[in-house]
């Protein structure tokens, strides 16, 4: 399976000429799709040890950073940080004002495989939305974070939808592909879009999609955000 991508115009320089790559049409797969994968036929691993040994991994994984470590592996590197605002240097880690989040990056083993990924260049879909950029106000970061009940903005390009219809709009998708659309647009421009995140949104992993329905056109159209968002809780 190939990555398929295709050039916009890149809106983080300020050189009218450069240009990033925006990926298109991928699929994700979760722990079921692993299983299988690990399981499949001539494996000696049964279904029942894949899934037992998967939880004690992922278990240990959280034993180790409960107890304050960082994880390095060939898989994936984690490291704590502190967010939020202290007063004045005497400040004290306070729960009510602060949270330990952890930074996430791939490690060695994955990093080599990227290597081996295959791409294709495709002409973009001229009438569908193209999400580019979520700043999340709260966190004050870019592409990685939502914070439930807080302000977003999201930037790109064919931003516009008709907010009073159900099936337009943006939605949050979950990794189980549960749905939440996004119900209180601030501000709403095709070239941005100023929103509340759902208060009640769930702790988990979002995929953002604008869905929208082009003058003339009898189909939705969906733009999918490239970075996957974290609930910032």
């Amino acid at each position: 399976m190939k990555i398929k991508y295709y050039l916009v115009e890149n809106l983080m320089t300020a050189d009218p000429d450069d240009y990033r790559a925006q990926i298109t049409g991928y699929e994700s797969v979760t722990e079921k799709e692993i299983i299988e994968y690990i399981t499949r036929k001539g494996s000696s691993i049964t279904p029942a040890a894949a899934k037992a040994n998967y939880e004690e991994i992922i278990g240990a994984h959280e034993y180790f950073l409960q107890q304050g470590y960082g994880i390095n592996t060939e898989f994936i590197n984690v490291r704590p940080s502190v967010q939020g605002v202290f007063r004045n240097r005497d400040d004290r880690f306070d729960p009510a004002r602060h949270k330990i989040r952890f930074r996430v990056s791939l490690g060695k083993r994955y990093n080599r495989t990227s290597d081996e990924v295959k791409t294709e260049k495709t002409e973009p879909v001229s009438n569908a939305p193209l999400p580019q950029s979520f700043e999340d106000i709260t966190s004050a970061t870019f592409n990685e974070a939502i914070t439930p009940g807080g302000t977003a903005t999201l930037s790109g390009v064919r931003l516009k939808f008709h907010q009073d219809d159900p099936k337009q709009g943006i939605f949050l998708v979950a990794a189980d592909k549960t749905e939440v659309r996004v119900e209180r647009i601030l501000s709403h421009h095709a070239a941005q879009v100023v929103f509340l995140v759902p208060a009640d949104l769930p702790a988990d992993g979002y995929t953002l999609e604008v869905r929208m329905l082009p003058k003339g056109n009898k189909e939705i159209k969906r733009g999918i955000l490239a970075d996957k968002l974290t609930v910032n809780s």
